[in-house]
C-alpha cells in the first residue's frame, strides 16, 4: 500500500543518514576541538548571538521576607526595549552564598511556581503534582537561586493573552516569527539568560554558577550550560533523551525544535559539551514525555564524552520511580559538593 505520510521518511532519514558531529573522538586534545566545532554550528543553528551594548536599568519592583530567605522580584533590561522579571531568592544565613539558575519549564504559571507562590487552588495543584517549586526547595538548602520569566510564558506571553488552559504559551508564535528573521525562541532564550549572567556578576564575585532545569527548563539548561562555560555544572531533569524517542515520536512544543540539528548532532552528543564540567541528568522511571529509555541511550553517549575527559565521575543518572516531575532528592547535596 502506498505511504502518503510524510513522517516514515523523516524517521528513516534520522535512523540512516548519520550525524556530521557525532562524539568519536580518541583523545582528551580531540574531544576538545570537536567541542569547539560543534558549539560553534550549536550558536549558528540556534540564530546566533548578537548582544546589544544596552544597560541593564534594574527595577526592584518588590521584596518579600518569605520564612527563610528573602524574595526579590527585580526587572532587567536584556536587549533595547526588552526586559526580563526574575526572582532573586537569598537565604537569610550570613554564609557565602553558592548561586544558581532555575529554569522553568511550560505552563502560563511561569516562573512563579519555581518559586512557590500560588495564588489559586489551580497553581497549588500545580505545584503539588509536578514538585515545581524547586527553586524555593534549593533557597531552603542554604543556595542563592535566581529564577527569570522567558520569553513566552505568563506576563512575558504576547498579546491577547490566552486564558483557560495553563499549558499554554506563545512559543508557538515566538518560534514561527524568530525563524522568518532568522532566529530561534531557544536562541533568544539563551541570550536573555546569559544577560542575567552577566547582571549577577554585577552583584556577586564572578564565581562559577550552578544551573537546574526541568523539561523545557531543562532543555534551555542544557545548551546554556553547553554554550556558557559560566555555569560549572548542570542538573538537568525529565529532558535529556534522544530526538527519535522524544522530539520525533511525541508531540512537543515548537520551542524545542532547532532547524538542522539532526545533520550534526544527537542530544546526547549537545549534553556532552558540558564535559568535563559535573552534569547530573535525572529521568522518571515512566515519563511518557522523555521516555526513559531514550535517555539511557542519550547516557551511553555521555559515558564516552565523559570517559574521554576521564572525568565519568562528575556524570550522574538518576532514576526517579515517577513520570514527567521534577525529583529533584539529590540536588542540594550534589549541588553543594560541586559548586
Amino acid at each position: 500500500m502506498a505511504e502518503f505520510r510524510s513522517m516514515p521518511g523523516l524517521l528513516r532519514w534520522y535512523e540512516q543518514s548519520g550525524r556530521q558531529l557525532a562524539f568519536n573522538a580518541q583523545s582528551t586534545v580531540e574531544a576538545i576541538s570537536w567541542q569547539q566545532n560543534l558549539c560553534e554550528i550549536v550558536r549558528r543553528l540556534l540564530g546566533g548571538f548578537q548582544f546589544s551594548a544596552v544597560d541593564f536599568d534594574p527595577q526592584i519592583i518588590e521584596t518579600e521576607q518569605v520564612n527563610d530567605y528573602t524574595c526579590e522580584l527585580v526587572v532587567i533590561q536584556t536587549q533595547p526595549g526588552e526586559h526580563m522579571p526574575c526572582y532573586v531568592l537569598t537565604p537569610h544565613n550570613p554564609v557565602p552564598h553558592k548561586t544558581l539558575i532555575a529554569l522553568h519549564g511550560h505552563g502560563t504559571f511561569g516562573v512563579k511556581s519555581i518559586v512557590g507562590i500560588a495564588n489559586s487552588a489551580a497553581e497549588t495543584q500545580f505545584i503539588q503534582a509536578f514538585n515545581m517549586d524547586y527553586g524555593r526547595q534549593l533557597a531552603l538548602h542554604g543556595f542563592r537561586v535566581y529564577t527569570p520569566l522567558l520569553r513566552g510564558f505568563a506576563e512575558r506571553m504576547e498579546t491577547p493573552p490566552i486564558d483557560g488552559d495553563m499549558w499554554q504559551s506563545s512559543c508557538k508564535t515566538l518560534s514561527l516569527n524568530a525563524m522568518l528573521c532568522g532566529k530561534t525562541l531557544l536562541g533568544m532564550r539563551l541570550m536573555d539568560v546569559m544577560r542575567l549572567i552577566d547582571y549577577i556578576h554585577t552583584r556577586h564575585e564572578a564565581a562559577k554558577l550552578g544551573c537546574v532545569g526541568f523539561s523545557g527548563g531543562g532543555t534551555l539548561a542544557m545548551y546554556l550550560t553547553a554554550l556558557d562555560d559560566r555555569i560549572g555544572c548542570a542538573y538537568l531533569s525529565g529532558s535529556v533523551n534522544t530526538f527519535g524517542d522524544s522530539l520525533m515520536s511525541i508531540e512537543h512544543c515548537a520551542c524545542n525544535y532547532v532547524p538542522g540539528i539532526l545533520q550534526y548532532a544527537e542530544m546526547g552528543d549537545l549534553a556532552g559539551l558540558i564535559a568535563p564540567r559535573p552534569l547530573l541528568v535525572e529521568a522518571g522511571e515512566h515519563d511518557p514525555i522523555y521516555p526513559i529509555e531514550g535517555a539511557k541511550k542519550a547516557l551511553e553517549i555521555l559515558h564516552q564524552i565523559y570517559g574521554c575527559f576521564d572525568a565519568n565521575d562528575r556524570l550522574t543518572f538518576h532514576v526517579f520511580d515517577g513520570e514527567h516531575r521534577w525529583d529533584g532528592s539529590p540536588a542540594a547535596e550534589w549541588f553543594a559538593k560541586w559548586l
